[in-house]
């Protein structure tokens, strides 16, 4: 992208697109920035709302804070490591054909070139006085029966022997995809727009994929609220479908991380009682949702669900500045030796995965000590049902083997006593 181009940044909200104002971006890669104004027909329209924190709806110039390549709104939408690691093979491979040097890309290219429709939230960006979205596609979405051709051709990715064609394919199904794992889009079996999250070959230790049905139905179970998901088998690998919860038919949803919501930067860590913080300025059902949230930090601690960094919790725009946490994803058991931290603070300082910290912040949460043991014997039930669940997805006992140290360890035993499950 051109430094300085203005760029329009439009909002979805049902069937309208509103113009929300416009972005720079400054500097190239190492020292990039960015600006951004809003339009004053935005302002005054009654659906406007603040795009981010860091956005508040004003007149005048917005800069993003020091070391923040973008606002972040508009990273929340960016390739992360596996659509980064795409984006980087697909150019080598085209350089490499075209007899040219690669082209470096700043954090506002990676931006313009994630496929519009598939772009996370409802942010849309294009060029200023230019028809089409940016990164407009018009090959489709792929579909279930496409799943074994992705496969395959994701793991050659990943072991970079993919070709230019094969990526390219890849990265028109999911190159706006975060985290580290290959995935891709596919429509699901009712025509909703999916994420087919694969096995990884070269870092995989155990069936991933299964393992994270697991817990997202032991999640359900437990009632932590979390996206509609299916398990498939391909030859002897699973693939995990999850629909995407910033999709309502065709209309986007608003969508902000907790990241963003509290002005993070990269790598920050922060506390659970910040997001609760958020939840009570901007939720309109907030004693439902800072329990929900309580929940789910217990549900995280019994199945060792270590990465739950703030990219992994997220906020659903509602109406006005009223936001709703999203339902809870990236849901993995960590079978690690030894005590577990997390990657989000209970309270403010103490990572350790404890059933007693957690019972000594359940009063920010809205819960008293009763309300907190019901819900705390309610996920503590749930989750003992782990190996029931596993065996219903095809896992083996040598599977169960490797996973029991992440279901059964002294913070579950101090669950069930304080809950007194026998």
């Amino acid at each position: 992208m051109t430094v300085n181009s203005d760029i329009e940044v439009h909002v979805a909200r049902g069937d309208r697109n509103l113009l929300a104002g416009r972005m720079y971006s400054h500097g190239g890669r190492g020292s990039e920035s960015a600006s951004f104004v809003y339009d004053d027909r935005y302002l005054a329209d009654p659906d406007a709302y603040a795009l981010d924190p860091a956005l508040p709806l004003v007149t005048g110039t917005l800069q993003t804070a020091v070391g923040h390549a973008l606002f972040g709104a508009f990273s929340d939408s960016l390739p992360d490591r596996w659509g980064r690691t795409l984006i980087q093979r697909a150019e080598r491979a085209r350089a490499k054909a075209a007899a040219t040097a690669p082209r470096s890309m700043s954090e506002a290219d990676l931006l313009l070139g994630v496929r519009d429709d598939l772009r996370q939230g409802a942010v849309r960006f294009r060029l200023s006085n230019q028809v089409p979205f940016m990164a407009t596609e018009d090959s489709g979405v792929p579909v279930l029966t496409d799943l074994p051709v992705l496969l395959a051709i994701a793991a050659r990715a990943e072991q970079d022997t993919a070709g230019y064609e094969d990526l390219q394919r890849l990265l028109r199904a999911g190159s706006s995809l975060g985290g580290a794992r290959p995935k891709a889009h596919v429509l699901g079996a009712a025509g909703r727009v999916a994420i087919a999250k694969f096995p990884s070959p070269s870092s995989d230790t155990w069936n991933v994929m299964a393992w994270e049905k697991v817990a997202l139905d032991l999640a359900r179970d437990g009632g932590v609220t979390v996206p509609d998901s299916q398990l498939i088998r391909i030859g002897d690998r699973h693939v995990l479908v999850i629909d995407r919860f910033d999709r309502r038919g065709a209309a986007r949803i608003g969508y902000a991380s907790a990241k963003t919501m509290l002005e993070a930067g990269e790598g920050d860590q922060r506390s659970y009682l910040e997001i609760a913080a958020v939840i009570e300025e901007r939720s309109t059902a907030a004693t439902a949702e800072l329990r929900q949230l309580w929940r789910r930090m217990a549900f995280s601690i019994l199945i060792s669900n270590t990465d739950d960094h703030l990219r992994n919790h997220g906020f659903l725009h509602e109406r006005g500045e009223s936001w709703t946490l999203s339902p809870a994803f990236d849901l993995n058991p960590n079978p690690g030796p030894g005590a577990k931290y997390l990657s989000t603070s209970i309270d403010f300082t103490d990572t350790r995965a404890s059933i007693d910290t957690l019972m000594s912040v359940a009063a920010y949460f809205r819960l008293d000590t009763g309300d907190a043991l019901a819900v705390l014997a309610e996920v503590t039930q749930a989750v003992a049902r782990w190996r029931s669940v596993a065996k219903s997805h095809g896992l083996l006992p040598q599977d169960l083997g490797v996973m029991e140290p992440a279901f059964e360890h002294a913070e579950g035993g101090r669950a069930r006593e304080l809950a007194k499950i026998g």
